[in-house]
């Protein structure tokens, strides 16, 4: 593992504990919530659609190794890993967005959506770094670092993305008609 990676992912590490440290400080109450029995159901609902997407994109990567077609392919075996990881977090955020119980009731959604932007900034700045550095290609394969980190700021736009859009649904003048 090259130095500048160990230290920078060191540096990030404790950053983020310190974060994640403070934000706890502050915010004991807002930030935890409750989730109802509809949301409970549906977020079950989503693990089980995460779990099964995971089964069959390792199936796919499992069907892609015995035929040896990482040899060819120009990404490596560990960025496919870690995007099948990521598609199925995604899958089960997604959903879990869509059916409004990715947050419980009543939490303060403010400090997650920092929190997340601030974790697409430091992953944006790692893979433009990484991608500039020339650490993007490992023997004619895009490279795990630089382009894992670009990845994970795409699944965390698309999830900053959806949750816009789920909160600009709940207009609040049509909850106050439906309760009349």
């Amino acid at each position: 593992m090259n130095n500048d990676y160990a230290a920078g992912l060191a540096v990030g590490i404790i950053v983020a504990i310190l974060i994640l440290g403070i934000i706890r400080k502050f915010n004991k109450n807002k930030m935890k919530g409750n989730f109802d029995e509809r949301q409970e159901l549906v977020r079950g609902r989503g693990y089980k659609y995460a779990c099964f997407t995971l089964l069959g994109l390792l199936t796919f990567d499992l069907l892609l190794e015995s035929f040896r077609a990482f040899e060819t392919l120009p990404v490596t075996r560990e960025l496919f890993l870690f995007f099948i990881l990521l598609v199925g977090i995604m899958v089960y955020a997604l959903y879990c967005v869509k059916n409004d119980s990715y947050f419980g009731v009543g939490m303060d959604t403010r400090t997650y959506r920092a929190v997340m932007w601030i974790v697409i900034v430091c992953n944006a700045i790692s893979a433009v770094s990484g991608l500039m550095n020339g650490g993007a290609m490992v023997d004619g394969k895009l490279a795990f670092g630089p382009w894992s980190a670009l990845i994970f700021v795409i699944a965390f736009i698309i999830l900053m993305v959806a949750l816009k859009v789920r909160s600009s649904n709940d207009d609040p003048e049509e909850t106050e008609e439906e309760e009349e």
